[in-house]
């Protein structure tokens, strides 16, 4: 990492968008700076994320400057400064000050982007619509869906591009189904193709309506599905039904206060996002790893051969202990989002560093999660390293967060994924073509870089548990 010690004195950092905070450069003065020309840092990350943020550790440290999205930003590079951050027992990290430069034009007030009192209100009112009786009739009414489609996949005997496109129409038809009740394939195409948009454009450099074209396809989706979904939201208050959807407007909190249509809006267009588009990005991952991994292929065809019909669908796949630890090792290589922005609220210690008030972080779980204090061998694929209980640091893996905005739908998507894995290793043996080369994007969701095939061998049917 040669260019970093020169890159500190003789390139001015430089907007990648609106005004740069030179202040706030300035006042990062006494960190070790990872670069600070228009970009550089940016590219590292959309390209090679994982081999930027070790040299960064290995040269500079645990928490070091840069650049990213055209303003300074701290990189924080430690299982400590996850803890710190995100656990945020003095109450001084926001999430919606970090996320909003990223994503509060496209996902604005989800969520993600709301913090104190009234992030915990609006959490509240979500959280029943995720309890375990919401979850097995979730779960319940996906089987049968599930099963055609795998069946259909099998028959194919390849999905393009490792499966990515295939999980994401799955997981996003499955959404739109249990969050909306959407069942028209056109309503569910146009539903995908917009949230493929507003996610592409979450990563655009360039943010100007008229040259960013990427940007620009992501507001016009956006304004597309608030349409859409407002419509639906008016529907469901007049006629709710069994969906999440109707659940979120008859939700009321102690006081009796409901969301209103466009507060609605705003969580399910988050919801969705994430509903679909990172379990998509886990699925791809663990079966790629599975079809490059044929001995635990065999170990969980083992362990589904074991389970007892007569327990509930919950139960079942809940009793899938090793799939659930293959799940969690899939995501500690590969977490769907591999980095996590926040900023300060006040002056605030971290890692032994003083950063100011205001300040933009970027913290990094694929980094943590893949770090050798933490994890013997940190870039092989080892489930069975999750056996034991416990975790070599509290905040080693956090695929799903922590603290107060520690993800909603972890329990849902752990279910779904131990469902859909079942559903193709029962039917098919995974491969890959000879030789071909496996690169990982992690920006804005993790994602193969190329284009190959998942093959999918199809074996003699089990029975169904």
């Amino acid at each position: 990492m040669r260019r970093y010690t020169a890159l500190s004195d003789l390139i001015k950092p430089f907007p990648a968008g609106g005004t740069f905070n030179r202040a706030g450069w300035h006042a990062l003065a006494h960190l070790p700076t990872a670069g600070g020309a228009p970009f550089w840092a940016d590219l590292q990350i959309l390209r090679r994320p994982l081999a930027f943020t070790r040299e960064v550790h290995q040269h500079l440290g645990p928490v070091a400057r840069t650049v990213i999205g055209g303003q300074p930003q701290v990189l924080l590079l430690s299982a400590q400064a996850l803890e710190t951050v995100l656990l945020d027992r003095e109450r001084v990290f926001s999430a919606k000050g970090g996320w909003s430069s990223l994503m509060g034009e496209l996902f604005p007030r989800g969520l993600l982007l709301r913090d104190g009192e009234e992030h915990r209100h609006h959490r509240r009112l979500l959280l029943p619509a995720m309890k375990r009786d919401a979850l097995q009739g979730y779960l319940q009414a996906m089987v049968e869906p599930v099963r055609k489609t795998v069946a259909h996949w099998v028959h194919a005997g390849r999905l393009p591009a490792l499966g990515l496109p295939a999980m994401r129409h799955l997981a996003l038809s499955r959404a739109a189904d249990l969050l909306l009740a959407l069942h028209d394939a056109e309503e569910v195409r146009r539903a995908e193709q917009d949230f493929g948009a507003l996610v592409d454009a979450s990563t655009a450099l360039l943010r100007l309506p008229l040259i960013g074209r990427r940007w620009a396809r992501g507001l016009q989706a956006r304004r597309r599905l608030v349409a859409q979904l407002l419509s639906l939201t008016r529907q469901r208050r007049a006629q709710p039904g069994p969906d999440f959807l109707s659940q979120l407007v008859q939700a009321r909190d102690e006081e009796g206060r409901h969301l209103q249509d466009e507060e609605v809006v705003d969580h399910l267009v988050f919801l969705m996002m994430a509903a679909h588009d990172t379990t998509a990005s886990a699925l791809t991952s663990a079966l790629t790893l599975l079809a490059q991994h044929p001995h635990w292929q065999q170990v969980l065809r083992d362990e589904l051969a074991q389970e007892d019909p007569q327990q509930d669908l919950m139960a079942r796949l809940g009793a899938r202990r090793q799939m659930g630890q293959v799940i969690r090792e899939v995501l500690r290589l590969n977490p769907p989002v591999a980095f996590v922005q926040r900023q300060t609220t006040a002056d605030v210690e971290v890692d032994g560093l003083r950063l100011p008030s205001g300040t933009l972080l970027t913290l990094a779980p694929l980094h943590v999660q893949r770090d050798a204090r933490w994890w013997s061998q940190p870039d092989a694929f080892a489930p069975e390293r999750h056996s034991a209980s416990g975790l070599p640091h509290p905040y080693a893996w956090t695929p799903f967060g922590g603290g107060p905005h520690l993800c909603l739908g972890q329990h849902l998507a752990d279910a779904q994924m131990r469902l859909v894995l079942g559903e193709v290793l029962g039917r098919a043996e995974l491969g890959l073509p000879p030789g071909l080369p496996l690169q990982w994007r992690h920006a804005p969701i993790t994602h193969p870089a190329q284009q190959g095939p998942l093959l999918l061998h199809a074996k003699p049917l089990r029975s169904s548990p």
